[in-house]
């Protein structure tokens, strides 16, 4: 690969998700992705000519953890009006270790909440319809994330213009970057699965 020239970068960060992703073009037409959090850290590289140029906007509530922030937080009110009007004050400093350990559960059903409702723009590959490439919607800001979102949806179309080989050609190449990702661990092999089969089909 040439000397790497940087073009641009988005620093983003999730308190609720405990995450820090970076996102860096350089040479024109790549994309360095590197997300670290308390699970792992994990780096990978993108061609942009394998984007879908037009991004998703992706909200998944997770309404289970929703559901268990209510009951979490409501019981938690009511144990509390409990124990001040019906307990007598000699008791209360005996239960009052109840009280926080609602609190604890409220807390951190909200936070899993926070983390299991996902609100990002989602690239997917050409192709093989994969995500690949996912960013914090409005992430630092969103005069500077629309920005960034447009200079990739303008290198993606312009790398992908720039490519002198048939389609047949392109979607192995396609086909070998998912496969790589899937080894990387950057996609799962659910969906490397679905989209080499997708890939397939166009090739028909």
């Amino acid at each position: 690969m040439n000397e790497k020239t940087a073009n641009s970068s988005l620093h983003q960060e999730s308190s609720a998700r405990g995450e820090k992703r970076v996102f860096e073009i350089y040479n024109n037409k790549f994309i360095k992705v590197t997300t670290n959090n308390f699970m792992h850290n994990n780096s990978y590289h993108l061609n942009l000519s394998m984007l879908a140029p037009w991004p998703v906007r992706h909200r998944d509530i997770s309404w289970q953890w929703l559901l268990a922030v209510f009951y979490f937080a409501i019981t938690t009110l009511a144990y509390t009006a409990y124990l001040f009007y019906f307990q007598e004050s000699s008791k209360l400093e005996r239960l009052l270790p109840f009280i926080v350990i609602f609190l604890l559960l409220s807390l951190g059903s909200f936070l899993m909440f926070l983390y299991r409702s996902p609100n990002v723009i989602e690239f997917r590959s050409r192709y093989g319809n994969c995500v690949v490439l996912s960013l914090l919607y409005n992430n630092p800001e969103q005069k500077i994330f629309k920005a960034f979102i447009e200079e990739i949806k303008l290198r993606s179309l312009l790398a992908s213009q720039a490519i002198k080989i048939d389609k047949n050609q392109m979607l192995d190449i396609e086909m070998n970057e998912l496969k790589r990702m899937r080894n990387e661990g950057v996609i799962s092999q659910h969906h490397y699965a679905d989209a080499k089969a997708r890939i397939l089909q166009v090739k028909l």
